[in-house]
């Protein structure tokens, strides 16, 4: 490893010419480039090395459920039946009307699922790939990638269940279905820095994936998955708009309702993004380095 690490300073070495009075020759080693550049060219080489970290998680996906018959398709029924109860228990409970309010749910719970699985597995995207870490030679940003198209692959089967609520009820699909792309780039966009940051602290400090596994658990209860934002308090409004994930959820599952989301969330993920992402590029850069021995 240190071999490794010499060798990528190769670059940055720089020696002085012998002069002619004698002398001695000096030799500098520095780290070539800032860490931001650094860190910026990692996660450039990740997103280069798209087929790798594809194959990857189809690879991680089909392990996962080698030898099931139905693979992730189980999910998709156990989202089903979970939609189903929740969604007429909670439509009496809510006095909402079943047939909207069961779209409306399923949606919620497609794309928090993702949110939730996406981030609870960053937290050990590094410690599970200590061996490739170890012996060098990939961009560590390519595990992050990894580890946010596994989870798109597997939710997205999820969509299964919005394909029967379509046959349902065709009013929903519309052409506002469109702004799908844009949302979920959005939202992939502020995964990636999100995670990075996650996977980082998490390396370093082995005590923090169950208390994001413990936060995200209060805060499916305090974002609109299970209730419409319109129903809450005044007083209560601010945990709606202080909260990120309900500008995550409200750019991917309107569209998938056959509606246009509200304009805000667009600008609030597009500053989340820039801002997240700058952080980022700052905070990657002073710990990549030291995120192989953490290990």
């Amino acid at each position: 490893m240190m071999t490794a690490g010499l060798d990528r300073q190769v670059d940055a070495a720089r020696v002085e010419q012998p002069k002619q009075d004698g002398t001695p020759v000096v030799v500098y080693f520095g780290t070539g480039r800032s860490r931001g550049k650094a860190a910026i060219a990692d996660i450039f080489a990740g997103l280069h090395q798209w087929r790798l970290w594809v194959s990857l998680a189809s690879l991680d996906v089909k392990q996962r459920y080698r030898r099931a018959v139905l693979g992730p398709f189980w999910i998709t029924i156990s989202m089903s039946i979970l939609v189903l109860t929740l969604g007429t228990v909670y439509a009496g409970l809510f006095k909402q009307d079943v047939h909207s309010f069961l779209p409306y749910v399923a949606a919620g719970f497609i794309v928090w699922n993702f949110c939730t699985g996406t981030i609870n597995e960053s937290t050990l995207a590094f410690v599970q790939a200590d061996g490739l870490i170890k012996q060098g030679g990939l961009p560590l940003s390519l595990h992050i990638f990894r580890t946010i198209f596994r989870n798109f692959i597997i939710n997205a089967h999820n969509l299964a269940v919005m394909v029967l609520l379509y046959i349902w009820q065709p009013t929903l699909l519309n052409w506002h279905l469109v702004l799908l792309v844009p949302g979920l780039l959005l939202m992939l966009a502020n995964f990636a820095w999100l995670s990075i940051v996650i996977g980082v602290f998490c390396t370093r400090f082995r005590d923090l994936p169950p208390i994001i596994a413990n936060i995200l658990q209060i805060l499916f209860f305090v974002t609109p998955v299970m209730y419409r934002p319109e129903t809450l308090p005044q007083h209560l409004s601010w945990f709606v708009n202080l909260n990120p994930f309900y500008y995550l959820m409200e750019v991917v599952r309107n569209p998938l309702l056959g509606n246009a989301p509200p304009p805000a969330a667009y600008l609030v993920l597009v500053f989340c993004a820039i801002g997240g992402s700058l952080l980022t590029f700052w905070f990657f850069g002073r710990t990549r380095q030291r995120i192989a021995y953490w290990l």
